[in-house]
């Protein structure tokens, strides 16, 4: 597989790695999102790489004296019993300008706790003769050691780099893909380049989900506890968090209980997990984070939620080969994930862009209980709203992944439910469909497809 994307972070790494100056730089994110291919792209003849891996200090040392040594033979026959000693000697000996990786940077430090301390010590004087960068998976671990003021590394770096996922348009043209396949193969696969380079291998969609993730002895079968590994804290509890999100448990109290702890136990697992970026919070469209009682839990990342909820809780049926009957599960529910993916992709399509002649902010989904026309309380749901920059518009958009629809009956009931809610008073309205085919009547009002969408996010 070609390589994909990452144009903002290659050319940021390049204008670090060319000043004339050393540069300091910290590269992390989970696993798989292909931090070591972007380092590779950018990496020189006379650099140095080197992954490391769960050794002890001496045998981490040796390891990385080889891979100098690779470049540099003089090192091959010198000793060296400490980092500062070896680096040192590397900053000697190494042509300037050179660029030394550090990958896996967490399990140099799990095997020798001063390391950092020894990094700052070089850091500090501004004179080295080649640049640094350090590189994570266990994203905790990472933050910690450059963002807590506590650590000797704090505030050094010239340049933090935090890897998410790659955009869906990047894979719809890797891939060849039509807006519609594009976006239900990310509902999946997600924008995570080892999940598609797997997929690549496969016949087709299905093939891979069987061989890759429904297979015991595939590759994704048992993925988020490899991911969880990678960090620091209560693994056990991330997974079960995930697992009662994946079972439908959304709201703070609900996930308490279903994961048997008080919720003053859970906060910290949230707060952890959210800033990992495998769960989002959701509030209600107009409503503060910080004081709104109607914080959902969701899990933010597309594969992480097909797994939990299709392969975490049939493990039982599929280690005793059901796999058929897992498949009929998925079948018949995955229309909904695609949907709930779909959602996201048009509040981030909306959010921060121009649309129908104005300028959005942040689209929400919003919920709640309103008296409708009966006087009767009903229960309302709006897909997208957005208020516009000038605070004089509100788009309000119906999401639908389904096979056809009537377009004038969706954007009467949207109009309807636009009339009863609080939030839409004092704005002029644009309505939006978000539909995923072309409807089955003409209506006067905004529609957008898959391939509007793709291109916008």
């Amino acid at each position: 597989m070609d390589f994909v994307d990452r144009i903002e972070e290659r050319q940021r790494l390049r204008k670090q790695l060319d000043s004339p100056h050393p540069s300091f730089i910290v590269i992390y994110g989970r696993r798989r999102l292909g931090k070591s291919t972007l380092i590779r792209q950018i990496l020189k003849d006379k650099d140095v790489y080197y992954m490391a891996e769960k050794n002890e200090m001496t045998v981490q040392m040796t390891l990385l004296q080889n891979a100098i040594a690779s470049i540099y033979p003089v090192f091959s026959g010198m000793r060296f019993d400490s980092w500062e000693g070896l680096l040192t000697a590397f900053n000697q000996l190494c042509e300037k300008g050179t660029t030394l990786v550090l990958d896996e940077f967490p399990y140099l430090v799990k095997s020798c706790k001063s390391l950092p301390s020894t990094l700052q010590k070089m850091l500090d004087p501004k004179d080295l003769n080649f640049n640094l960068i350090i590189c994570g998976s266990s994203q905790r671990m990472m933050q910690k050691l450059v963002l807590d003021a506590s650590e000797p590394l704090y505030g050094r770096a010239n340049e933090r780099m935090v890897l998410g996922p790659i955009s869906i348009r990047y894979w719809k043209e890797a891939f060849g893909l039509s807006a519609v396949q594009a976006v239900e193969e990310y509902s999946v696969w997600g924008g995570v380049p080892r999940y598609w380079e797997l997929r690549e291998d496969e016949e087709s969609f299905e093939d891979a989900l069987t061989q890759l993730v429904l297979n015991p002895n595939g590759v994704l079968y048992d993925e988020p506890a490899s991911l969880f590994m990678d960090e620091e804290g209560n693994n056990q509890l991330f997974t079960s968090v995930m697992t009662a999100l994946g079972n439908g448990y959304s709201q703070f109290s609900q996930l308490a209980g279903a994961v048997g702890k008080k919720t003053t136990e859970l906060s910290v697992p949230l707060k952890n997990l959210t800033e990992m970026a495998y769960i989002r919070k959701e509030v209600p469209f107009g409503e503060s984070e910080k004081k709104t009682k109607k914080t959902l839990y969701r899990i933010a990342d597309p594969f992480m939620e097909f797994y939990y909820t299709f392969i975490a809780p049939n493990k039982s049926l599929l280690a005793i080969g059901r796999s058929e009957r897992v498949k009929g599960f998925i079948q018949a529910q995955l229309n909904d994930h695609i949907g709930g993916l779909w959602e996201r992709l048009c509040q981030t399509a909306v959010s921060g862009n121009t649309l129908y002649g104005h300028d959005w902010q942040m689209a929400r989904r919003w919920w709640g209980k309103v008296m409708n026309e009966e006087g009767k309380p009903e229960q309302l749901e709006f897909d997208v709203v957005a208020e516009s920059t000038d605070k004089k518009y509100l788009l309000v958009g119906e999401c639908k992944w389904a096979k056809s629809d009537y377009a004038g009956r969706l954007l009467s009931d949207l109009r309807r439910k636009t009339a009863l809610a609080p939030f839409a008073k004092k704005y002029k309205i644009i309505h939006v469909l978000f539909l995923r085919e072309n409807p089955l009547d003409q209506a006067d009002c905004n529609i957008l497809y898959p391939d509007d969408i793709v291109e916008m996010v």
